[in-house]
């Protein structure tokens, strides 16, 4: 420890033992005061001086020689030594001692009794720091805490200070530990998260590239067939006019020969042997190739064929991603509001500056609303909706047990509606009163709400190019769902 070194260093070389009263010759070595003293007044010589352990020269008569005390050197002693003083190592506040690692062990261990490090010194007044300014957060001496700086401030001693820092510093410690604890926690979640998320996406890649490349394979095959059809009925083509034309050609040889025939007999004077020979040369004989037995190009057959081939690949791709094929959706005219306005078709609803005298029933919303007739309990479901190009409306998905009046009515108010939201141009999301600004400006007049039943998940789309995603829910659903549209300007329809 400190204090045994120390302890080394302070044996007087003369009397072997702790130094008294110790003082440094200033060649370095230590010696009890009245050791040093009869050494060097000692009549040996002629009137110099030597150290008695390294036997420097020490050219001045012991009255000039100047000695220090240790504790110069070698910081503050313990108080409550009594003969030979031991460095200190520790001070207690309570009885404002210093105490070296002998009395330390004795010394009283009741709370009051604060122990502190040394060198509690104030570097203005070179006096021990026994207050504590709770304004200025500074350590004082009795000077300081009287002086004007701190005149009207709370001071107190350091043994009262001391255990109140520490109470607070341990209470610091524990909001610290439990933000520490819970932001490992935030890491850890989001880390989960994270690989979530890319679990989701490589999965996702890979059922991507595995339908493309089948999606490509199934393109391959079909291309080859239509080429090998168009191929086919090329060949049958191109065989049947090549018959034709050689039957032609052989039939254009004939008509030459009977051609040169008929001029041979019209050139003959005797009538007898031209009309033997017409007879056999009749013009019935001759016989006339037609060329409806020619074969053409079925096209038609070839964009059936081509048609049906890739209908059959979408409904694959679309199977293999099982997102439904949404039947006919359109608006449940006993839910629209008197103040809005409902198509014949059933397909848009627009904001009304009339009221449309519906009759009372207790699904009929107060306020500009209208559910779908159609529910979603499950599945994969993709609605494309079409807006004006301005307005003020709000579109979105909706339990059937929402409130039909008051305020948790509205689209988004309760936590029973999901809601995407247009006002002064600008997309809001909202669910549950929470209001989320989109950072997209509306660019289109088509949108689209991909509903994910099982997985919670409703995602609203701006069906531009290329496609905006703006938002999406996440939540674990409790009943079917419905669309739901209000409109307070402008129009929306349903494009399903």
């Amino acid at each position: 420890m400190a204090s045994a070194d120390l302890s080394e260093k302070l044996i007087c070389c003369v009397c072997l033992s702790t130094c008294e009263d110790p003082i440094l010759l200033r060649c370095g070595h230590n010696f009890c005061r009245e050791c040093v003293e009869d050494v060097l007044h000692t009549p040996e010589g002629s009137g110099s001086h030597t150290c008695p352990q390294c036997r420097d020269e020490i050219s001045e008569g012991p009255a000039l020689l100047k000695v220090r005390p240790l504790d110069e050197d070698y910081g503050t002693f313990c108080t409550d030594c009594t003969c030979s003083p031991l460095p200190a190592v520790i001070s207690c506040l309570y009885c404002e001692a210093s105490l070296c690692d002998n009395h330390l062990r004795v010394h009283s261990k009741s709370e009051e009794h604060v122990f502190t490090k040394l060198n509690l010194t104030c570097s203005t007044h070179k006096k021990t720091l026994t207050y504590y300014c709770t304004e200025d957060a500074a350590c004082l001496c009795v000077t300081c805490s009287l002086s004007e700086e701190h005149r009207g401030h709370h001071v107190e001693p350091l043994a009262e200070a001391s255990p109140k820092k520490e109470e607070s510093l341990r209470n610091l410690r524990e909001t610290l530990s439990k933000t520490q604890k819970a932001s490992e926690e935030r890491v850890e979640s989001l880390k989960q998260y994270l690989r979530g998320a890319q679990e989701k996406a490589a999965a996702v890649t890979e059922r991507v590239v595995a339908l493309f490349k089948d999606t490509r394979r199934q393109l391959d095959i079909l291309e080859t067939k239509i080429l090998k059809d168009i191929t086919d009925q090329e060949e049958k083509a191109t065989a049947s006019v090549c018959d034709l034309i050689h039957e032609l050609e052989i039939k254009i040889a004939q008509l030459s020969r009977d051609m040169k025939d008929v001029e041979d007999l019209c050139a003959v004077p005797e009538p007898l042997p031209v009309l033997q020979r017409w007879v056999r040369h009749s013009i019935e004989d001759i016989e006339v190739v037609h060329d409806e037995d020619r074969s053409d190009l079925d096209v038609g057959l070839i964009s059936v064929t081509l048609h049906t081939a890739l209908s059959d690949i979408i409904t694959k791709v679309k199977r293999d991603f099982y997102v439904q094929q949404t039947p006919d959706i359109v608006l449940n005219l006993n839910t629209a509001s008197n103040d809005l306005h409902i198509t014949n078709d059933l397909k848009s609803a627009s904001g009304s500056d009339f009221k449309q005298n519906r009759p009372k029933l207790p699904e009929r919303f107060e306020y500009n609303q209208v559910l779908s007739t159609r529910s979603f309990p499950s599945g994969r479901h993709f609605l494309e909706l079409e807006t004006c190009l301005s307005g003020n409306w709000r579109l979105g998905m909706s339990y059937p047990s929402v409130a039909r009046k008051g305020y948790h009515s509205l689209i988004g108010h309760s936590n029973k509606s999901w809601g995407l939201c247009r006002y002064l141009n600008q997309y809001f999301v909202i669910h549950d009163r929470r209001v989320v600004p989109v950072p997209h400006k509306p660019s289109s007049q088509r949108l689209g709400i991909f509903l994910d039943y099982e997985a919670g998940h409703i995602g609203f789309y701006e069906l531009c190019d290329p496609i905006t995603h703006l938002y999406t829910y996440t939540s674990r659903f409790q009943e079917a769902l419905y669309l739901i549209l209000s409109v307070y300007t402008g129009w929306v329809r349903i494009r399903n």
